[in-house]
């Protein structure tokens, strides 16, 4: 149990810090930043596989910490669909 907790954990934080890393790298286009370049960097360098509704949820994390707007994802556009 204790090991689970640890691991998943250790997979938030390789997550986060991957999609805050693509989102101050691009800077001034950092809404141009998507689940696939996050997913393919997380197992680029940690061999994880991320599924795109989680990259999604922490690009989403990631860009809100900037400061940057997350309506253009396409996760966030599904959801007000649903919620009309």
């Amino acid at each position: 149990m204790i090991v689970a907790k640890y691991r998943a954990r250790r997979r938030h934080a390789r997550l986060m810090e991957i999609a805050e890393h693509l989102v101050r790298q691009a800077s001034a286009e950092a809404e141009k930043v998507t689940c696939a370049q996050l997913a393919a960097v997380v197992f680029g360098r940690y061999q994880l596989r991320v599924e795109e509704a989680e990259a999604a949820d922490f690009l989403a994390a990631a860009l809100v910490e900037g400061g940057y707007s997350i309506d253009h994802l396409q996760a966030v556009r599904d959801q007000k669909k649903k919620e009309q």
